[in-house]
């Protein structure tokens, strides 16, 4: 199954998570999206402390870099809206445009977001699964058969 991870992953990652470097070594099609690359970076650029800054600059150097990366397509930013903006009108989430973004391109490129935030992603009707959970709710979810959402 392919995989966009979202930033949220990669920070538990980045955190020493032994989960994530499990998940990563074992999942099929992981990749992520320039987005997520950025939104990363700027976090890890924004850290006061020296040493804590440059080791989420060494964690994405060494584990992000090197990532397949889905890019965004105009038309993305119009998806994301609409699926943003309709999931907020419908009180189902809050997302915003970043997390609409990646959906867009998730939904484009028929990938699962690897995300903690399933709420707001499958409120915007997107396919996500939280791969740091020790028990999913089903094989499939690691399997690749089918879109399942995973929590």
């Amino acid at each position: 199954m392919p995989w966009i991870i979202d930033t949220d992953i990669f920070i538990e990652g980045e955190r020493g998570n032994v989960a994530f470097v499990g998940w990563l070594q074992s999942a099929d099609g992981v990749a992520t999206a320039d987005v997520v690359r950025g939104e990363f970076l700027i976090g890890a650029h924004a850290v006061a402390d020296e040493t804590v800054r440059q080791r989420g600059v060494q964690f994405y150097s060494e584990r992000i870099a090197g990532l397949p990366s889905f890019s965004s397509e105009p038309a993305d930013y119009a998806k994301a809206a609409a699926l943003a903006g309709d999931a907020r009108r419908h009180g189902k989430g809050k997302p915003g445009l970043i997390d609409g973004l990646i959906a867009a391109i998730a939904l484009r490129t028929g990938a699962t977001v690897a995300t903690q935030n399933t709420k707001d992603f499958d409120a915007m009707g997107c396919p996500s699964a939280n791969p740091l959970l020790k028990k999913l709710k089903s094989e499939e979810c690691l399997s690749g058969m089918g879109r399942t959402a995973c929590r």
